[in-house]
């Protein structure tokens, strides 16, 4: 199943800002722009605004030249029942983007692990070249891997294990504030009829917000359980403890 979202995504404007640092990039702009206008489309791309016709000119260039020029760093396939579909992650200057087939465009990744997390995760049954591809979850026990390290056990990328169906954390960095906070929304609430399900989720969206990438399993993927389960993720151990450190200030 193809997703087609990522909450680490940011369009063509905020990338300019990385691509602007690159001195290939400024002479490939000087050359396409010319140098009287130079300074000015230069100063557009380091603040991210791509206005006027300058503006245009600027964003139909990069948004050409990222893809004819860009390197594939990351390679795999979407595992199918016929011909497995491939997936890359391609690198231009210190920005990421995710190619698959038959798949629109998400956006632009700042961090290579984001981008390569996202071509892991957004299709089911992703595997890099050279890996063997894993059974359906319907053949095998539906294991949670983590998408960085591939543990299916705790580790420091883990930020929140989640029941969904009784709205209850139960492992991850986050675990302990998670609860903390969802007990004080419902003890704020204060009402016989509080419909706890929105605001679970909007706190979920907080989490999601902090994370590199997020799985779910239920008890359909994986035999034996009985409630949903959401399993979010950061790509470093840096990343997870700054994530936590966000969620308990909000």
């Amino acid at each position: 199943m193809d997703k087609g979202f990522s909450s680490n995504t940011v369009d063509l404007a905020e990338a300019c800002k990385v691509l602007a640092e690159s001195r290939s990039v400024q002479v490939l702009l000087q050359e396409e722009v010319g140098s009287g206008i130079y300074p000015e489309a230069l100063k557009l791309m380091k603040t991210g605004k791509l206005e006027g016709d300058l503006g245009a000119t600027v964003h139909d260039l990069f948004l050409e030249t990222i893809v004819n020029q860009a390197t594939t760093i990351w390679s795999g396939f979407i595992r199918n029942d016929s011909d497995d579909w491939p997936v890359r992650v391609n690198e231009y200057h210190g920005v990421f983007w995710v190619w698959a087939v038959e798949s629109d465009p998400v956006g632009y990744f700042l961090d290579e692990a984001s981008a390569i997390s996202f071509a892991r995760t957004n299709w089911d049954n992703v595997y890099e070249d050279d890996e063997e591809p894993e059974l359906d979850e319907s053949e095998g026990d539906g294991e949670i891997c983590c998408p960085f390290c591939d543990t299916t056990d705790n580790c420091d990328h883990l930020l929140l294990m989640v029941d969904q169906t009784f709205r209850h954390a139960e492992g991850g960095v986050l675990y302990e504030a998670f609860n903390a906070k969802w007990s004080k929304i419902v003890e704020d609430a204060d009402d016989p009829d509080f419909y706890e399900h929105e605001p679970f989720e909007d706190l979920l969206q907080e989490v999601d917000a902090l994370a590199d990438s997020e799985l779910t399993a239920s008890p359909d993927s994986a035999p034996g359980m009985s409630s949903t389960y959401s399993y979010y993720y950061c790509s470093s151990k840096k990343k997870t403890l700054a994530a936590l450190k966000k969620f308990t200030s909000d």
